[in-house]
């Protein structure tokens, strides 16, 4: 399998980790993938959406989003790991909901990042970076 990744990116570690928990870190290849145009040509070749993560199964299947990279690990991992997707029913809601929260901290700390990275100083917008980080900071809070 291949997985399209940026090291600085927070869904990439979270598909990392997994594969680690699952015993699969040594059937993945990664390949470096830049998100910004117009070198991010090969990576919407295999997302449309130009975003990583993407795992590119050894059928030529792509999964993008690391949740469903995720919970599809978790379905192959090494016998004797812990299953992290429970079955239907309770848990897997708690679970689910819980890494909702986790992906809404991850995607407001990527934009206070972005803000800071694409605007100039004198254009950043206060309020909605004290947004960003007062969802992230209620996020950790829930947690």
């Amino acid at each position: 399998m291949k997985l399209f990744s940026s090291p600085p990116s927070p869904y990439v570690r979270k598909v990392k980790i997994t594969a680690a928990l699952k015993g699969l870190l040594d059937r993945i290849e990664v390949v470096a993938a830049d998100t910004n145009p117009p070198a991010n040509a090969a990576l919407i070749e295999q997302n449309p959406l130009g975003k990583i993560p993407v795992l590119v199964l050894d059928d030529g299947a792509r999964l993008f989003d690391s949740r469903v990279i995720c919970e599809y690990l978790d379905s192959i991992g090494a016998a004797g790991t812990p299953r992290l997707f429970p079955g239907p029913g309770p848990d897997r809601w708690r679970m689910l909901t819980r890494a909702a929260l986790a992906d809404g901290i991850a995607d407001a700390g990527v934009l206070i990042v972005y803000e800071k990275r694409f605007r100039n100083e004198d254009h950043w917008n206060a309020g909605w970076m004290g947004r960003q980080q007062g969802r992230a900071g209620a996020g950790l809070d829930t947690f």
